[in-house]
C-alpha cells in the first residue's frame, strides 16, 4: 500500500511540480486513511483527503497554549455575540469543530458502511478490526466503545 502511494506521489511530482504541498498532503493522508479506514483515496483531488486537510489546516493553528490561555483568563471571549470585536477566536473554534467533526465522522461512515456491504475482504483496517470486535460485546457497551473508536481513529488521522 506504501509503496503504490509513493508511486503516485512520484507521478504527481513529475506531471505537477508545482503543487509539491498538496502531493505530499495527499501522499500522507491517502496512507493513514488506507490503514485506519480502509480507504483507497484517488490519486489527486480525493474529497476524503481534502476533509482532513481542511480539519488540519484550521484546527491545528487553534490549538496553540496562547489560544488556550486567552481562553482561560478571559473565557467571556467564548459569550460574545458574533459581531463584537474579539468574537474571531468563536468563530475560529465554531468552524474548526465542523471540519473536525466531519474528519470523524465521514471516514468512519464510509468503513461501516463497506463493512454492512461485504465489500472490505480483503482489505482489513483498524476500524474494521475493531468494528467486528465490537460487536462481540455486549449492548449496552457498544455506544461507548464505538465513539472511543471513533476519537481514536480521529486521533490517528489528526497525527499522520
Amino acid at each position: 500500500m506504501q509503496i503504490k502511494r509513493a508511486r503516485e506521489l512520484i507521478v504527481n511530482m513529475i506531471d505537477d511540480p508545482q503543487h509539491h504541498h498538496s502531493h505530499f498532503a495527499t501522499f500522507t493522508s491517502s496512507t493513514a486513511l488506507s490503514a485506519v479506514y480502509g480507504y483507497e483515496a484517488s490519486a489527486r483531488d480525493d474529497p476524503l483527503v481534502q476533509v482532513i486537510g481542511i480539519a488540519q489546516d484550521l484546527g491545528i493553528p487553534l490549538m496553540t497554549p496562547e489560544r488556550a490561555m486567552i481562553l482561560e483568563i478571559f473565557p467571556f471571549l467564548l459569550k460574545l455575540p458574533d459581531w463584537c470585536w474579539g468574537s474571531s477566536i468563536k468563530h475560529d473554534a465554531r468552524a474548526s469543530t465542523h471540519h473536525m467533526t466531519e474528519m470523524k465522522e465521514l471516514p468512519f461512515r464510509y468503513a461501516q458502511q463497506h463493512m454492512a456491504d461485504s465489500s472490505f475482504l480483503g482489505q482489513p483496517s483498524m476500524v474494521a478490526e475493531n468494528l467486528q470486535r465490537i460487536e462481540t460485546q455486549d449492548d449496552a457497551s457498544k455506544p461507548m466503545l464505538e465513539t472511543a473508536l471513533k476519537g481514536t481513529a480521529a486521533t490517528a488521522m489528526a497525527g499522520e
